[in-house]
């Protein structure tokens, strides 16, 4: 029997992969409800919490992980906010890729599908690491839906990915729990993710998933990103895997002279579990001003 998403390599890789999904969101702290938003891409699954009559924030996770990985500041952001977590489509979870973006025009109209779904006609985003990239292309191509826009950690976007990003691929070609642990380590400053949870996300995404997105990342131009005039909060780990951080740092500060821009130090790419207090505490002020 096949499985119902095209993201899964059979069903019962399906099965295992949404198990984990389910016990990860044991540790999401505050109260939520699961909506299912239909698309010309595919259905797209999103996780909700906070009140509905607080601003809206649409959270983009980073690859690999699923919205859950957002547990350790959802109820932060949640306070003074509607959160939305959002399954990025054509990565691993909930959400089912039936026709996945194959332009980056596609990709911003793919979240522009997601934004009429919720009724939200503008709102804050929130992303991290290929999270960011989509959140970016986002802003690019929409800047009047976007009111301001928090990037963590996001992958290619203001430079190009290193050989970090080539060791990620290891794990698809020999998906082992140890070619899994050993990308997870690189990846983080505390070398997990801290919860274990978390860490079997990661070993199941390169076990039972395939790679089917059509929209690879990239360096934004000068010109791309000076359309980006909402208020822009970036921060990256000084301990960045992945690619050159202080060369991201300087590139943003070149290029968004008025945006909020910070290097963290005893931080790595799994930038909200590394200094997840020093994340929330960012991200609220930002929000907040």
């Amino acid at each position: 029997m096949p499985p119902d998403s095209p993201i899964f390599k059979s069903a019962k890789a399906e099965q295992r992969m949404l198990a984990v999904y389910e016990e990860a969101m044991k540790l999401w702290p505050i109260q939520y409800e699961e909506r299912d938003i239909y698309t010309s891409y595919g259905s797209t699954h999103v996780i909700i919490s906070g009140s509905k009559d607080a601003p809206s924030l649409v959270l983009l996770h980073c690859a690999l992980m699923t919205s859950a990985i957002w547990s350790p500041i959802i109820e932060v952001l949640s306070c003074d906010h509607r959160t939305y977590a959002v399954d990025v489509i054509g990565d691993v979870g909930k959400t089912v890729p039936t026709n996945p973006p194959r332009t980056e025009r596609d990709f911003a109209n793919w979240l522009i599908e997601v934004y009429n779904g919720l009724n939200i006609e503008k709102a804050s985003l929130l992303a991290w690491s290929f999270g960011g990239f989509v959140a970016t292309n986002f802003s690019i191509h929409e800047p009047n839906r976007v009111i301001k826009l928090g990037l963590l950690a996001p992958f290619a976007t203001f430079v190009k990915g290193g050989i970090g990003f080539l060791l990620g691929f290891i794990p698809f070609l020999i998906p082992t729990r140890a070619t899994a642990r050993f990308f997870e380590r690189k990846l983080c400053y505390k070398s997990n993710f801290v919860f274990k949870e978390h860490s079997e996300i990661l070993y199941e995404r390169f076990r039972s998933s395939k790679v089917i997105f059509k929209v690879p990342p990239r360096v934004f131009t000068d010109e791309e990103l000076s359309h980006l005039k909402m208020p822009v909060l970036l921060l990256i780990g000084e301990q960045e895997f992945l690619y050159d951080s202080k060369a991201a740092v300087e590139r943003a500060k070149h290029v968004l002279p008025n945006s909020n821009i910070g290097l963290l130090s005893k931080c790595n790419h799994a930038i909200v579990s590394d200094q997840t207090e020093i994340v929330s505490t960012r991200v609220l002020e930002f929000l907040s001003k």
